[in-house]
């Protein structure tokens, strides 16, 4: 009973392997996505294309939720220094009520813990922005944070 078994199973094994092959070898001719700072990325992942648009200029008409996660998502990238950033979030998390008690969530903070920004009618994503441009929108939402403290 034990030999059928192996028996069974290598069979199985090879079968699978033999199906695919296909998928493997096409695999092989596709040169993988690259991603942020150029490293490759995994294989199957959507690529985007990193733009050198300045979203800092917006970051004074969005609202404070809206602030309060893109400092969340800043924080969380280090695209800003980490300890003195972190306590600006949580008490402006705590002045604002940006992360509300309860399951309901905070639709602008989801936004902006996302790396999302809305302005004049548009969502803007700084995670598709160069590392420079992120570093500058997060300096900005810090700033903007500081300031309502």
């Amino acid at each position: 009973m034990k030999l059928i078994s192996v028996r069974a199973l290598s069979a199985l094994a090879v079968t699978t392997m033999l199906a695919g092959a296909p998928l493997f070898a096409r695999a092989a001719d596709t040169p993988a996505p690259v991603s942020k700072g150029g490293e490759q990325a995994e294989a199957g992942a959507k690529t985007a294309t990193l733009t050198d648009t300045d979203l800092s200029g917006y970051v004074g008409s969005i609202d404070p939720a809206e602030v309060a996660g893109l400092l969340n998502y800043c924080t969380q990238g280090n695209y800003v220094e980490y300890d003195s950033s972190f306590k600006v979030l949580q008490a402006y998390n705590q002045k604002t009520n940006s992360v509300p008690d309860g399951q309901e969530g905070n639709m602008y903070y989801a936004r902006g813990t996302a790396g999302q920004l809305q302005a004049n009618g548009k969502t803007y994503s700084i995670a598709t922005s160069s590392i420079p441009v992120r570093q500058k929108t997060c300096k900005a939402v810090l700033d903007r944070a500081k300031a309502a403290l």
